[in-house]
């Protein structure tokens, strides 16, 4: 190897293993802003029987266990574009906390289902967590888990 090459594989190594740079607070609090309103579009979506907001939404390979599945399911158990349902689900959620390291980050909030897709009166309270990823600029759901709280 000339010297040339040497110098540049190091240079090469040393940048792969450098860790990403950190994120000002103005930053996450932006990415955590836009995270909490397409979570918001996906439930306002979701009591309309349009589960187009989430499809749109998920990055490849996504999964997500919800507390009503006995594994975890993919993208495709939401259905085909287009797709509307007669749901009739009333669900609130409120904001818990946020995280986030480099592309990666995982919002946690609680929702309260008050009636069902039947349109069935319910309280359902539920604790859930996504983990978005960006890529080319854009953040998608890629992991989510939910569980019925504890009070329930």
């Amino acid at each position: 190897m000339t010297r040339l090459t040497m110098a540049a594989v190091a240079a090469i190594t040393l940048t792969a293993g450098a860790p990403a740079m950190a994120q000002t607070a103005e930053e996450i609090e932006a990415a955590k802003n836009e995270i909490w309103a397409m979570e918001l579009s996906i439930y306002a979506g979701r009591e309309q029987g349009n589960m187009d907001n989430y499809r749109n939404n998920v990055a490849e390979g996504y999964m997500a266990w919800p507390p009503v599945t006995a594994t975890p399911m993919r993208a495709t158990n939401l259905g085909r574009a287009g797709d509307r349902t007669d749901n009739r689900e009333l669900i609130a959620l409120t904001f818990q906390d946020f995280s986030m390291n480099g592309d990666t980050a995982v919002i946690y909030y609680k929702s309260h289902r008050t009636r069902r897709a039947d349109g069935t009166p319910a309280d359902d309270r539920f604790d859930v967590t996504h983990t978005w990823v960006k890529r080319d600029g854009r953040w998608g759901v890629f992991a989510g888990m939910a569980r019925t709280t504890p009070e329930n």
